[in-house]
């Protein structure tokens, strides 16, 4: 509908004007000249029309919303508080609370009082680790808890046929030492005091154990530099200081030739034959794998090594029998 009030407002001058006796012909062009003014300003029909289509379009159209806030919360659950208008009446009207989904493993979302007191234990636990970690170091000599293991990592590399351990500098200005690991397999004999005679003859060997072994000992290799050298004397005399020292990798292992006139060489309690089993006129390719870290210096005769007293990693190396040139060479 066209708004009258200002039509009302003229009329009602114009009565207060003809009431007076002074009206004149430029009074009432005036007037009506203000009346067309409003009604050209006024809509059309067919303006009325859309609006009315629009207005009832708005019938079936959902409810906006207007207003967004933080509801209730509770330990294991965060609310959100809506408000909505009607877009057809104008009406407002405050909506049920949504829940907000809880964060999982799988999908994101807010967190639940618990999560936060298991996140800040979390943070606590770190700290005190790395309040440990950093006792460690102190007691190894091997860094920070910012740097753990970064002074302690080594490696080996080849250098003009030459082998050479990386990044020891630091363990060896503390005072550690060098000790060589191979690949063992080990099957003891049972020879357990307490068993009974019937246990022992029922049982002639231990369980077969896999992993690193200790070659010789703290005399069986040294550094010079970072260069590593090998005893010479041999390997049933590897517990007591060395007599010479070699860079050659044929010194980690004993060549000989038996009764039949195979080449052989030892590994441990075994004899392992060069001779290529398939064709016995030529031999074959051996791969050996030792192991060399750095711990304190630990004496024959009084506590067992292992790799785990060492304060480094373990940087491994393979010698290898080249049946060509009939020659043991370094490879990492």
């Amino acid at each position: 509908m066209i708004d009258v009030t200002t039509l009302t407002q003229l009329i009602t001058q114009f009565r207060n004007t003809t009431a007076s006796n002074s009206v004149s012909p430029e009074t009432v062009g005036s007037i009506l000249q203000k009346i067309v003014d409003i009604l050209a300003t006024a809509g059309t029909q067919a303006n009325l029309d859309i609006i009315i289509k629009w207005h009832e379009a708005l019938k079936t159209a959902r409810p906006a919303l207007t207003a967004l806030s933080q509801g209730n919360a509770d330990r294991n659950h965060i609310y959100l508080a809506a408000r909505s208008v009607n877009l057809y009446t104008g009406a407002q009207a405050d909506l049920t609370l949504i829940q907000i989904q809880q964060a999982t493993t799988e999908r994101a979302g807010a967190m639940r009082a618990q999560q936060v007191v298991d996140l800040n234990a979390a943070r606590r636990d770190v700290a005190d680790i790395k309040k440990q970690i950093q006792t460690i170091n102190s007691l190894l000599g091997v860094g920070t808890a910012d740097n753990l293991y970064k002074a302690s990592q080594i490696s080996c590399q080849v250098i003009n046929g030459e082998l050479h351990l990386l990044g020891a500098q630091t363990l060896t200005a503390a005072g550690y030492v060098p000790y060589l690991f191979r690949r063992v397999r080990k099957r003891n004999p049972y020879k357990n005091k307490f068993a009974t005679a019937e246990q022992r003859a029922a049982r002639k060997y231990c369980q077969a154990k896999k992993g690193w072994g200790l070659y010789g000992s703290i005399y069986a290799v040294k550094l010079d530099g970072s260069k590593i050298l090998f005893s010479t004397n041999p390997h049933s005399f590897l517990s007591v200081k060395a007599e010479g020292w070699s860079a050659d990798a044929s010194t980690l292992v004993t060549r000989h030739t038996d009764l039949h006139g195979n080449v052989r060489f030892g590994l441990g309690r075994s004899s392992v034959s060069l001779t290529d089993p398939k064709n016995p006129k030529k031999q074959r390719m051996i791969r050996l794998v030792f192991g060399i870290g750095l711990a304190k210096p630990i004496y024959p005769g009084t506590a067992a090594i292992t790799p785990a007293n060492l304060a480094s990693s373990l940087a491994t190396f393979t010698i290898i029998y080249d049946p060509g040139t009939q020659q043991w060479t370094f490879s990492t």
